[in-house]
């Protein structure tokens, strides 16, 4: 090449629109670097860009790398740019430059930094400004960094807020009580044993936060992330890739569910993605453990596209369970749970609900602020200061939380209407199962209501209440239960209905020397005894007993001597402290304190409702 020549590649790049804002647009960079061309006598073999480029290296910039493959090629002996930042901030970088530059007879010049490596001292100027700009970059970084753990640790999280929570006016998460529940249901529905696929076609089928499109992949990244629990993880993805640890902040947000409850989540998601045949549906999968050695059995299946078998297999025991007569061993307990899902369906959700006059105040406050956020959007958006797409975003976010809202405030004023007491539910269901099963008709209906379900509905029902189940065969191969172990959501609602006194147990009562099991109710007072006696009457002729308090030392049954006169029908047994109650139906009264009280109706003399 002919040295006499001076034939320059300009080099211009910015990496954000700030630094764009601040003087370094390709534009001007450009212009002002083709003046200091034409000022040396530099002949310009072309203008090399890279825009929205970090100089954090040399290597993924395609401008710059076409720029040094052309001064290999011997046909440009400068490199022109701005400041010496738009070359590299990196001291590693910058000496690799120095050498290609001298191997191939190049000089760098930079307009604003007054650098020429065509001279030591220049060259070592250069090396003066990198280590300077690099250590800046460092120092910006680790202040970044501060800043951003203590503002994450206040509640400042980055990003948009995630469903459930939203941006106050200082830009901290909090809990969105719009959207809240959602976050609350999913959670739920997923420990009762729905998946995420399943989840997500109900939403989809009910509309919610219409015109959202839920998917699968959705529900399943709102079970993994711990912001729900209070936690916050940071450069999660980028710590995926690297193989690393992301970095957890814990308790910086207000939780929506509870730590154990998000647990609980994450260990049934390990048992719902173990490896299992897809084109087969497994009423008990991930429920039958081998008797033997523990293990949960693998379901296997046989036959064709006529008739096919369901099996359970465990290969290191060898045994073999087929799945209908597992089934059929455990069909009065899931008869039992199917009775029992009517009844929470039914009564046991409507009483737990705080049916009291709530009132709206809130509510009418949040729809109040977002139909003002409505209107400040609009006039931004006339202003000109929001995007067409922005606009078109957070005004649908809003009017989706404003039918939220909406919705809530009529379901609140609904129930505001509503009489019934729990005690007024309790004694409606005892006269429906009584009636049920004096037409004979309550095993139909529980059997009807379990095998009218698909077999994913099954699979779903037994996966919402069973954890584990052990079988063991007899002398005749007959199966029979060893085990049952129930989910834990099964059981804590058990504990609720049972505080709340509307779970019914069966009382193992000694009546006349003869022992009988009678429907009780454990934990309500006299007062709603009361109530409860006053409902049933309203529809039969029902009476009350006392049994004395005497407990039978060797089985624990309560003792009393009562025998019900001709057409008279025990329906519950609860407990009382007679002088309390005032009522004409307590009959028997003695003198000494009970605590038991025996509820009576006689089927042939309806009241005036039980008429109807």
């Amino acid at each position: 090449m002919n040295n006499e020549r001076m034939i320059a590649a300009v080099y211009i790049r910015v990496s954000t629109e700030d630094q764009a804002r601040e003087g370094f647009s390709l534009g001007e960079q450009k212009e002002k670097l083709l003046q200091l061309c034409a000022f040396k006598g530099y002949e310009v073999f072309k203008v090399y860009e890279d825009a929205g480029i970090s100089a954090k290296d040399m290597e993924h910039r395609p401008a710059f790398q076409e720029m040094l493959q052309d001064m290999r090629d011997g046909k440009i002996n400068y490199i022109v740019a701005y400041k010496l930042d738009r070359v590299t901030r990196s001291v590693r970088d910058l000496e690799e430059l120095i050498s290609q530059l001298e191997k191939y007879n190049c000089y760098l010049v930079c307009d604003r930094d007054d650098v020429n490596t065509s001279t030591a001292n220049g060259r070592f100027f250069v090396r003066m400004l990198t280590v300077l700009s690099q250590l800046e970059i460092e120092i910006v970084s680790e202040r970044t960094k501060f800043g951003l753990n203590g503002a994450i640790k206040s509640s400042h999280l980055p990003g948009p807020a995630p469903l459930g929570y939203k941006k106050d006016g200082n830009k901290k998460t909090i809990v969105d009580e719009t959207t809240k529940t959602i976050i609350e249901r999913i959670f739920k529905m997923y420990l009762e044993g729905k998946s995420f696929q399943q989840i997500s076609n109900i939403f989809n089928e009910e509309k919610l936060l219409n015109p959202k499109k839920w998917k699968d992949t959705t529900i399943q990244k709102i079970i993994d992330n711990k912001i729900y629990m209070g936690d916050y993880e940071q450069y999660k993805r980028i710590a995926k890739k690297e193989n690393k640890e992301p970095v957890i902040y814990m308790n910086v947000v207000e939780p929506i569910i509870s730590r154990a409850m998000w647990e609980e989540c994450q260990r049934q998601k390990e048992v719902n993605q173990r490896t299992y045949t897809r084109d087969r549906v497994y009423l008990f999968f991930q429920k039958i453990k081998c008797p033997t050695c523990g293990r949960i059995m693998k379901c296997k299946g046989s036959g064709g596209k006529k008739k096919k078998y369901m099996y359970y297999n465990c290969e290191k025991c060898h045994l073999n369970y087929r799945e209908d007569k597992i089934e059929e061993c455990l069909m009065q307990f899931i008869y039992d749970l199917v009775e029992y899902d009517m009844a929470v369906k039914k009564y046991f959700l409507p009483i737990l609900a705080d049916h009291k006059p709530t009132k709206t105040n809130d509510i009418d406050k949040e729809i109040n602020e977002l139909i003002k956020q409505k209107e400040r959007i609009k006039k931004a958006y006339m202003s000109g200061i929001v995007e067409m797409e922005d606009f078109s975003e957070d005004y649908k976010l809003i009017e989706e939380k404003l039918e939220i809202l909406e919705q809530k405030k009529s379901e609140l004023l609904n129930l505001d209407n509503i009489t019934f007491t729990p005690q007024q539910l309790m004694a409606d269901r005892d006269i429906e199962r009584e009636t049920m099963i004096r037409l004979e008709i309550l095993n139909d209906v529980v059997k009807t209501n379990w095998e009218s379900k698909t077999k994913d509905e099954k699979q779903e029902f037994i996966s919402k209440f069973i954890e584990s189940v052990i079988l063991i065969k007899d002398k005749n191969n007959e199966l029979y239960i060893d085990k049952i172990n129930f989910r834990k959501s099964y059981i804590n609602n058990l504990l609720k209905f049972l505080d709340k006194g509307i779970l019914d147990v069966l009382v193992p009562v000694e009546i006349n020397g003869k022992e009988e099991f009678i429907i009780g109710s454990p934990n309500i007072s006299n007062e709603q005894v009361q109530e409860y006696l006053d409902r049933l009457n309203e529809f039969y002729e029902t009476k009350m007993y006392q049994l004395y308090e005497k407990v039978d030392e060797d089985t624990g049954n309560i003792i009393g001597e009562f025998t019900p006169k001709k057409n008279e029908k025990i329906i519950r047994i609860v407990p009382i402290s007679p002088t309390e109650i005032k009522t004409k139906s307590i009959i028997n009264k003695e003198d000494i304190e009970t605590k038991y009280g025996i509820i009576t109706y006689n089927p042939s003399k309806p009241n005036k409702k039980g008429n109807d």
